[in-house]
C-alpha cells in the first residue's frame, strides 16, 4: 500500500509540478476544473494489486495556483484499503498533505530544486521530452482537439498541455486516468481550492521526506525512473 501511495504522489508531481518560474504559463487555458476517473492493475514484484478511484484537478492563473485530490480503493492481495492524496501547487510553493499524519508538508522552490525531487519540476511536456517521448499525433477527445504524445512507459492526450487521458505502464502496473467531466475558463475560486485545517511543516533542506519508506529493491527501481526523467 505504501508503494501504490508513492508512485501516486510522483505522478501527481509528474503531472502537475512545473518549472516554478512566475512568468511561465503551464497551460494554455486560464482555468478549468476537470473530473478523472483512475483505475490501476498489474503486478508489482509478486503482489497482485488493483486501485480504482476518482480525482480531481481544479487550476486558475494558467495554472500557477492548482488543486489535485484524489481518492483511491485498492485491493492488495485479497485486502481492501483507501487512501486520499491531495497536492496543491501556489505559484512558488507545493503543499502535499498527509492524511494520516494530519499535517500539511510545504516545499518552497529554493527547498524543492534542493530535494531528491528536483527534476521532477517539469511540466508535462518537458517531463515527456526529457524520458526520449515525441508527439505521435492528434485525436479529438471528449470534443476537445489534443496533441497525443509517447514515451515506452506512457502515452497522453494533452489539450492545451491538460491531460484529458493518460495510459501508464511502469513496474507491472498499467495505470489509466480518464477525464470524466471537463470545465474549461470557469472561475475558480480560493474556497474551491482551500487545503485542510492541518499545522503546516515548511521541508527544509536535508530533513527526512515524508514519502513512505521504501526496499532496496523499490529504491533502486526508483533511481532508474529517475534516470529516464533526467536524461536528455
Amino acid at each position: 500500500m505504501k508503494q501504490m501511495k508513492l508512485w501516486g504522489l510522483l505522478f501527481v508531481l509528474v503531472v502537475a509540478t512545473s518549472t516554478l518560474d512566475a512568468e511561465t504559463k503551464r497551460y494554455q487555458i486560464q482555468s478549468a476544473i476537470i473530473e478523472y476517473a483512475t483505475k490501476s492493475s498489474g503486478n508489482v514484484m509478486g503482489i497482485q494489486t488493483q486501485t480504482e478511484g476518482k480525482s480531481k484537478t481544479l487550476f486558475k492563473e494558467w495554472g500557477k495556483v492548482e488543486l489535485h485530490d484524489e481518492r483511491t480503493r485498492s485491493v492488495i492481495m485479497g485486502k481492501e484499503a483507501h487512501s486520499r492524496q491531495t497536492t496543491k501547487i501556489d505559484h512558488d510553493n507545493v503543499y502535499i498533505v498527509d492524511y494520516e499524519q494530519k499535517s500539511i508538508h510545504l516545499y518552497d522552490s529554493k527547498s524543492l530544486m534542493q530535494s531528491e525531487y528536483k527534476d521532477l519540476a517539469k511540466n508535462t511536456k518537458e517531463t515527456i521530452l526529457s524520458m526520449g517521448g515525441t508527439k505521435t499525433g492528434e485525436e479529438t477527445l471528449f470534443g476537445y482537439d489534443c496533441e497525443i504524445w509517447e514515451t515506452q512507459q506512457i502515452k497522453l492526450w494533452l489539450h492545451k498541455g491538460i491531460i484529458l487521458r493518460s495510459i501508464t505502464h511502469m513496474m507491472g502496473l498499467t495505470h489509466s486516468i480518464e477525464a470524466t467531466d471537463i470545465q474549461m475558463n470557469v472561475s475558480v475560486s480560493d474556497e474551491d481550492l482551500k487545503l485542510p485545517d492541518f499545522p503546516i511543516k515548511t521541508m527544509q533542506q536535508g530533513e527526512p521526506s515524508p514519502m513512505p519508506q521504501m526496499t532496496p529493491e523499490q529504491i533502486l527501481q526508483m533511481q532508474e525512473m529517475m534516470k529516464n526523467f533526467t536524461q536528455k
